[in-house]
Formats: structure tokens, sequence, C-alpha cells
């Protein structure tokens, strides 16, 4: 048994024995009506209830798949019937994050069957049918999640099917807007939203919404204040400020790398990977070799720590072309299917 495992341990029964140190005291201190056989009953249902969260949230951190079914079996036995639903979603959601999908599936259905008005099981069975390659079935379940309760991650999830699956803009757009109105620091919304109505030089909508990111982030969030950062520096280059540009992209470039430095993980990939070639390229454009290098090399870091060996293996070429433009002096290029190349 793990040193982990065994803390979860000693911290249950510990937590065991001062349930049933503080009951004896109730008892002790009311003796005329705690004896009383339905305040019994209360207590008893009531320590069973305590034991039973403790297990389902012991059950929610276990890494150990086995040891978690079996916690939540245990929960399941102490929990009244009308309170199953909770145990059956969180099997379900633990099922959906060791990749289990078709159990997650049979575990969310049984908790909405048990309660259906639980709008989170709506919304996690949504993301599993979308893992399966069903996506009609996913819509369905954000739909009928968002009519229970709006919630920002749903309204993103179903913005992903409207991008994605049905190729409905106006929809997508939608969801995201619908996104940031319920929660304004939803950063996650935004990203997708400001470079979408940058790339289709909607400047007025983009700087609306960069505004609207602005006012509601906290100042010590360097997260979010990062891709505000990004998105920024996105849209002036749309706006052909170039200048301003390769400040602020440069800014984020420092700050995301120094970010994978402690974190060991990336602000943004994807998103931040295309902006930055943009950077590679312009800077090249310019003959600036040194500083599109160092973009580069930023680029690489993403990929490292995104374990993306195929855009490693492309950025690398990349590196050692522009490397061999600075060695040689040959600055002339040209730029074929995203790929820098010598121009012979």
């Amino acid at each position: 048994m793990s040193l982990k495992k065994e803390k979860i341990n000693l911290s249950y029964y510990a937590l065991i024995i001062f349930i049933i140190v503080g009951v004896f005291l109730i008892f002790r201190d009311n003796n005329n009506t705690i004896k009383q056989p339905n305040s019994e009953n209360r207590i008893k249902g009531s320590i069973k209830t305590l034991e039973a969260d403790m297990l389902i949230n012991a059950a929610n951190e276990e890494k150990d798949l086995l040891v978690a079914e079996n916690l939540y079996k245990l929960a399941l036995s102490k929990l009244p019937e009308d309170r199953h639903w909770q145990v059956y979603e969180n099997l379900g959601h633990t099922y959906l994050d060791h990749d289990h999908f078709k159990k997650a599936e049979e575990n969310l259905t049984k908790a909405i069957k048990l309660n259906p008005n639980c709008d989170s099981c709506y919304q996690k069975r949504g993301v599993v049918y979308g893992l399966l390659n069903e996506i009609d079935k996913s819509l369905s379940d954000y739909n009928k999640s968002i009519s229970l309760r709006p919630n920002e991650i749903t309204y993103f999830n179903r913005h992903l099917l409207h991008d994605s699956f049905y190729n409905d803009e106006n929809k997508s757009i939608e969801d995201l807007k619908s996104a940031i109105k319920v929660n304004k620091k939803y950063v996650t919304a935004y990203l997708p939203l400001i470079m979408r109505y940058s790339n289709a030089d909607n400047f007025k909508e983009s700087r609306e919404y960069l505004s609207l990111l602005k006012n509601n982030i906290n100042k010590n969030d360097i997260k979010s204040n990062t891709i505000y950062l990004f998105l920024e520096s996105f849209l002036n280059y749309r706006e052909d400020k170039m200048d301003q540009f390769f400040n602020g992209i440069n800014k984020v470039c420092e700050i995301n790398s120094e970010y994978i430095k402690n974190k060991n993980e990336t602000i943004s990939s994807k998103i931040f990977l295309s902006v930055y070639f943009i950077a590679a390229t312009e800077y090249i454009k310019s003959q600036k070799f040194n500083e599109g290098l160092k973009i580069l090399e930023y680029s690489l870091e993403i990929a490292k720590v995104k374990k993306d060996k195929i855009t490693e293996d492309k950025i690398l070429k990349d590196i050692i072309f522009v490397k061999s433009l600075i060695k040689n002096k040959d600055y002339s290029y040209h730029y074929v299917k995203e790929d820098l190349e010598i121009n012979k």
C-alpha cells in the first residue's frame, strides 16, 4: 500500500473515531431525548451519510481505479436510495477520467434515471458520447443540460460540436458568447471567439470582447493575463500593427517559457504555436533571423512539454534551416506548406 493510500485510510479512521466520540457525547448530554428510537435512527443515518461522503471524496482522489470502484460500492451501501445517483455520477466521471467510456456512459445513465434533473450528469454524458463519436447524442445531452442549468463549460462543449461536426459557425459563435455571458471570467471561451472575429476582420467585436476580458480577469492570474496579451498581440497582427504584435508576442513567449519551467505545462498549445509560427515567418521575411529563431525555440518548448513528436520534429527542421541561413548568410528562402525551406 502506498503512502498516499495509508494517509487516506488514517484520516478516514480518525474522522470516524471523532464522529463516534461526538455521538457518544450527544447521547450522554441529551439522555432523555436521544434514547428515543427515532432519534437514534436519525443519528445512525447521519453517521452513515457522513461515512459515505468521506468514501466518495476518497474515491474521487484515488488514482487506482480498482480501489476507487470498491470505495464507491461501499459508499453505495451506506447511502439512502434517493442519493445513489450521486455515487453513479461520480463513478461515471472516474471511468471517464480513466478512458473507460462505455462504463462511464452506463453509470451516468443510471444516475440520470435516478435523478432526471441532474444537469451535470447530462453534461458529463455529453462528453462521453462525443468521445464515442455519437455526436447527435452528445448534442442532445448538452441541450438538456443547458435547459436545466445554463453552464459556461456546457456551452463551450456544444460550441465544439457546432464548430467541428455541424459546421455551423453562427451557432458556434452564439455558444461562445453565451458561455461568456454566464461567466465573464471564462477565458477559455474568449480565446476562440476573439481569434475568430479577428480572422474575419471584425475588429470592433474583437476589441469589445478583449476589453470585457481585461475588465473581468484577476490582475494576479498569470494564465488569464497571458492569454489576454496573446489575444491583443494577435489582434494587432490582424490590424497590421507589426511593432505592437512583435512586442506583445515576445512577452507572451517569455512568460509562457517561464510557466513551462515552473509548472511543466504550457498556458496554451495549438493556438499559441500557430501564432508563434506567424511571428517567426514575419521575422524571417524581414530578415530578422535571430529573432525568428528565438520564436521557433520557444515553440519547441511547447511541443516538448506536450510530448507532440510530430510538431517537435517539424520545428527542429525549421530551426536547422534558420540556423543555416544565419551561418551561410544566405537570406533567400521560400514558404511551402507551412514549412520554411531553402530557395534553391
